[in-house]
Parts: structure tokens; C-alpha cells; sequence
């Protein structure tokens, strides 16, 4: 008898979300799949089942795995993460693991917004 609960397509949707932006974010910071597992304190190939949503996150390991990371916890959950911060550094190449605060997407969309904006302002004056 399986004692699984069974999953729906919008239950794997968010785990397939959650696992894509996991692990985007740990290749921007240069980790391996073994370096995380270590710090978060389970087996790599717990980590690889979170990324390829096999298996579902609790809410402590999203919180863990976000402070390891040194990322928000709502870019697990923006299914545009990738997406926008693709878009933002394209053409940059980082040799080395991307500071947290060039993955905070929605700070640095904003920084761009009213750089724009003040250049407006410097423009018409």
C-alpha cells in the first residue's frame, strides 16, 4: 500500500519551480550539489531531488537553503526569477560565485528604474 500522498499537476508545478530556482541560484553562487548538501546537513542527492522536483521542500528547508544561499526566500517562488535575472545580466560573465546582492533581482530592476529616472531629470534640465 503506497502511503504517499498523491500530487497534483500544480503541486509538481511549484516543486518544479522551487527546484529550477534552487538550483540557478546555487550555480550563480558556485556551489556544488555536495558543498550544499553539506551545509544544509543532507545527502547531495536530497538536494538534486529538491532541484529536479522529485521531492518537496518543507518550509524550514526553503528558509534554511534560502540563508545558505544568502537570497530572499520569494525568488524560490517567482517562476520569472531566471527569466528576469537573465535578462539583467546578459552578456556578463561571472567568474566567480555572484554576490548576493546582484541576485536580489527586484533591487537591482528598481536601482535601474531610477538611475533611468534620473537621467530624465539630468536630460531636461
Amino acid at each position: 500500500m503506497d502511503r504517499r500522498a498523491r500530487r497534483d499537476h500544480t503541486c509538481n508545478w511549484w516543486n518544479d519551480t522551487f527546484g529550477k530556482n534552487l538550483r540557478y541560484v546555487r550555480n550563480r553562487r558556485k556551489l556544488t550539489l555536495q558543498k550544499l548538501a553539506s551545509l544544509a546537513g543532507v545527502r547531495y542527492q536530497q538536494i538534486g531531488k529538491y532541484e529536479l522536483g522529485v521531492d518537496q521542500m518543507s518550509a524550514y528547508r526553503l528558509w534554511q537553503l534560502s540563508q545558505l544561499l544568502k537570497v530572499k526566500i520569494k525568488y524560490f517562488f517567482d517562476p520569472t526569477y531566471i527569466e528576469r535575472m537573465n535578462n539583467y545580466h546578459k552578456g556578463k560573465t561571472f567568474h566567480a560565485a555572484m554576490p548576493p546582492e546582484l541576485l536580489d533581482i527586484d533591487q537591482l530592476q528598481a536601482a535601474a528604474a531610477e538611475a533611468m529616472d534620473q537621467a530624465e531629470v539630468q536630460a531636461s534640465l
